[in-house]
């Protein structure tokens, strides 16, 4: 943009005429021409110069490029409609309100609690076509509703959470389909969510690997292999485990009416009747066999994995995985199993019970002389909680007539031989015999992109900790978290689209949007000219930009006052 520069030098002014342009974010103005002395120079009369005035700035880069994400998802549109939520014309929808939610919980998730305020320090209200004003925390809580609302009637909760899973994931499948003749690979697994110093219905104590005695919900999620793509998500109870939540699983996959591929589960959800539920809907299913079945164990005991090239795997920290398949009973029924060993995991294995085992005998052995005067139900408990999961490998008993110690314990030395025999050995199941041993381990191994997904929705996203009470919020607090993650996933699929490396993208993707966190846009009028400008755009950013095919999210506008 062209202007007119004056130069004072002693009791004269010169006239320049000058151009303003940006240059790498900022801007910078060039000489164009010698104009003459200000009131002496024909055709150069005295002149004032433009006053240039601006608004406030908003934080813009990166929030805009969720909300293109977002919207390009139908996040808005899938949740008021199924929701059926109506808003007044002058108030966001309830799925605008859950949509600018999800984008915080991917920026700035410590902010929940200040999320009206948040919302209005960014673009979101111009985005989204309301004033700052509309966005209160009344407002947001209230959206949850839509989404999972009380029945007073039927004295029940409605929860829209399952429908809403289908539709999205439909969306995501017709944007990204998979690749012509490749069927379905999906993992699903369960992780907990802690609440701190607040109760739900839903949260219960349950086991978790922290040992934390807190109530907790346990979360399962279905997550694809192809794109590591969030299909579908379930909320239990803290203490139910994965065998119990399968009959859910099962019914989502048959109402998604996608092509039947396989299902990889974890051991501790494995069972008979799963397995034909599972083959009778189409679905061949893959997972590991619990040591704690009789059939398992004799299994692993008679079968010889030898360490060969045709049975060669892949290689472990301290050694190579070998793999095997063998015919064996299983449920009645004679079947295919896969049996492998992990030199590495048999180390961890077999040190792990050497040193829970001797805690525990330290610890009996001082309950004996803590408990002399105790009552025997009362060492009973004590012993229990001492003991725990471990029980098989102990043999404990209360002595009685006042003699001390008053527990006695030994190893039952047979039955951890037994476990040494079977450390680093395992067994997979797969209902899909056209694979070989090496394709069945690499496929149950490689299972760990659902446990990256819940590492993403704990680290980024921060589902703990729980700040709501009543079941239908914490379901559909939830339900937001699970947006969220399936923007990051949006965002890392279309960074891999344009050609960043599988083993870089999480760095690439982290790295764009804290440098799109600091672009900020600004109204800047220059005389009847108004123009926007986006602060802090560097070559980083429009490099990211052009890669996602989104290279004019940031671009700038200009136009004159008769216009606006």
């Amino acid at each position: 943009m062209a202007y007119t520069y004056r130069r004072k030098v002693g009791d004269r002014v010169y006239l320049e005429e000058r151009e303003s342009y940006r240059e790498g974010g900022k801007v910078r103005s060039r000489f164009l021409r010698y104009l003459g002395v200000e009131g002496e120079t024909p055709g150069s009369p005295r002149r004032e110069l433009d006053r240039v005035a601006h608004g406030d700035s908003r934080r813009a880069g990166a929030v805009r490029l969720l909300w293109t994400l977002a919207e390009d998802l139908h996040f808005r549109a899938t949740i008021d409609g199924i929701g059926g939520g109506k808003s007044a014309p002058d108030s966001p929808s309830p799925g605008t309100f859950l949509t600018l939610w999800a984008i915080n919980r991917v920026l700035d998730p410590e902010s929940a609690t200040q999320l009206g305020p948040w919302v209005t320090t960014t673009d979101l209200p111009l985005l989204s076509g309301f004033p700052d004003e509309t966005f209160t925390k009344d407002a947001f809580l209230t959206s949850l509703d839509l989404v999972c609302h009380d029945e007073p009637a039927r004295a029940e909760i409605i929860d829209h959470t399952r429908a809403l899973d289908l539709a999205l994931t439909a969306r995501w499948r017709a944007l990204h389909p998979l690749p012509p003749g490749e069927k379905e690979v999906v993992a699903y697994d369960l992780t907990n969510v802690l609440f701190f110093g607040v109760s739900c219905p839903i949260a219960e104590v349950g086991h978790n690997p922290d040992y934390q005695n807190r109530p907790q919900v346990n979360v399962g999620v279905v997550v694809s292999r192809h794109d590591r793509a969030p299909l579908f998500h379930f909320a239990y109870r803290g203490s139910r485990n994965g065998g119990g939540t399968v009959r859910n699983l099962l019914v989502q996959l048959q109402a998604s009416k996608m092509p039947p591929g396989l299902l990889i589960v974890d051991r501790g959800i494995m069972g008979r009747k799963f397995v034909e539920e599972a083959r009778g809907m189409g679905w061949h299913l893959l997972g590991g066999l619990s040591k704690r079945l009789k059939e398992v164990g004799t299994l692993l005991d008679a079968s010889e994995v030898p360490e060969t090239p045709s049975s060669f795997v892949t290689r472990s920290k301290s050694g190579g995985i070998h793999a095997v398949k063998v015919r064996a009973m299983l449920w009645g029924t004679e079947r295919e199993v896969v049996v492998y060993t992990n030199a590495d995991k048999a180390v961890s294995d077999r040190v792990e019970r050497n040193e829970a085992l001797s805690r525990i005998g330290e610890a009996l052995t001082t309950l004996g002389k803590l408990g002399a005067k105790w009552s025997e139900a009362k060492l009973h408990d004590a012993i229990r909680e001492i003991v725990g999961d471990w029980g098989e490998f102990l043999h404990v008993r209360v002595k009685r007539g006042g003699v001390t110690p008053r527990v006695e314990w030994t190893y039952r030395d047979l039955e951890v031989r037994k476990a040494a025999r079977q450390d680093g050995k395992y067994a997979l199941l797969c209902t899909d015999e056209r694979l070989s041993a090496r394709e069945v381990v690499k496929a149950y191994l490689g299972k760990d992109f659902v446990e990256k997904c819940f590492r993403t929705a704990k680290t980024f996203v921060e589902l703990e900790p729980v700040r709501h009470r009543r079941e239908r919020r914490v379901r559909a607090y939830l339900f937001v978290c699970m947006l969220a993650l399936r923007l990051q996933t949006a965002l890392r699929w279309r960074l891999l689209q344009g050609g960043v490396k599988e083993d870089e993208v999480a760095e690439y993707q982290e790295r764009l949007l804290e440098d799109l966190s600091r672009v900020e846009r600004i109204e800047v009028a220059m005389g009847a000219e108004r123009r926007t400008w986006y602060l802090n755009v560097t070559g980083r950013i429009t490099e990211g930009l052009r890669r996602l095919k989104l290279k004019d999210l940031l671009r700038e506008e200009s136009r004159r006052e008769t216009e606006a």
